[in-house]
């Protein structure tokens, strides 16, 4: 296989909860976790070193050469980028287990359609496709399991990432070892390094984001001082972050308020750090309804954003 393409899918958070910090500063969680039809589109090719006519940004990662095609402006283009940490994490577990790659060179697109900052996970979806693809066009040496352990170093919603995204690209994945293991929602525990699949939670659902990023360190870090829950019960509809990021986000605390007076909403949440917020329904007209209720409030906060779509196992419709 010299090339592969993958969606990299959104995540939402239908519950998270911190139950404290941990010596080295991370923080341990409970999340409830589940993909969306909303995703990237992120392919991995293998190239010779300096073959392409482009002048595109590169980085040289454990002696290839990888280079990032993108239209994108919000996304960083060195080694700051995700994808590029996530490509780094398996070339050093490649190395770790005394496996030969013979790759000069590699071309890494990215087709980004998500939000950067927003609480969905956009930046860990990129890396976790550059992980599962490169670990098919290497011929899968590393399961599912051990590249979900690969990417935890990358960040807290990598892993589970890979495991959601492993589902939802299975049709092109399928000699992945483990990979039957792999679904759509998750409990997720420890620091977003311990995912245990779970039954979805089905549904339909509108997500707005107030054109504004959120800094998800910032964001743990300020926990520390306003107080999370230390609970870890396992409930849904519970997000400890709200108490930081609407506090700080004018716009995001905005667009709750109107997102709480749809009438046909059965649960809103901010999604992670935010500031995505996202209304839940279990019946799609009360969504398509309330969605052109949203398109005219929304008109009032400049660069904001919004998407109606499918979680679990309801259909993807995407509008």
């Amino acid at each position: 296989m010299e090339e592969i393409i993958l969606n990299a899918h959104a995540k939402i958070n239908l519950s998270l909860e911190i139950t404290g910090r941990r010596p080295d500063g991370y923080h341990e969680i409970v999340s409830f976790m589940q993909g969306t039809g909303l995703h990237d589109i992120v392919g991995v090719k293998n190239c010779a070193e300096n073959g392409t006519k482009y002048n595109l940004p590169h980085c040289n990662i454990d002696d290839i050469v990888v280079y990032l095609c993108t239209a994108s402006k919000t996304i960083p283009t060195d080694m700051s980028n995700l994808a590029f940490k996530g490509i780094k994490a398996l070339l050093d577990a490649c190395s770790d287990a005394g496996l030969s790659h013979g790759i000069p060179a590699l071309m890494v697109s990215i087709d980004k359609r998500l939000p950067v900052a927003a609480g969905i996970a956009g930046g860990s979806g990129n890396a976790a496709a550059c992980m599962l693809g490169l670990n098919a066009l290497l011929g899968y040496p590393f399961s599912l399991r051990e590249l979900m352990t690969a990417g935890t170093p990358v960040g807290a919603d990598v892993p589970f990432s890979i495991f959601m995204n492993a589902y939802r690209n299975r049709d092109v994945l399928g000699g992945m070892e483990g990979i039957g293991e792999a679904g759509d929602s998750a409990w997720t525990s420890g620091i977003g390094d311990v995912v245990e699949g779970a039954d979805p939670v089905s549904g339909y659902v509108l997500m707005a984001n107030p054109g504004v990023g959120v800094s998800t360190r910032a964001a743990y870090e300020a926990m520390d001082r306003i107080g999370y829950s230390g609970a870890g019960g396992r409930r849904l509809f519970v997000n400890d972050l709200e108490k930081y990021t609407l506090g700080e986000q004018p716009a995001a605390a905005e667009l709750k308020r109107l997102m709480l007076g749809l009438p046909g909403a059965d649960e809103v949440l901010m999604s992670g750090s935010g500031p995505t917020i996202v209304a839940y329904y279990r019946d799609e007209d009360k969504a398509m309804a309330d969605r052109e209720v949203l398109v005219e409030a929304l008109r009032d906060i400049p660069g904001a954003r919004l998407w109606m779509t499918a979680t679990g196992d309801m259909k993807e419709g995407i509008r």
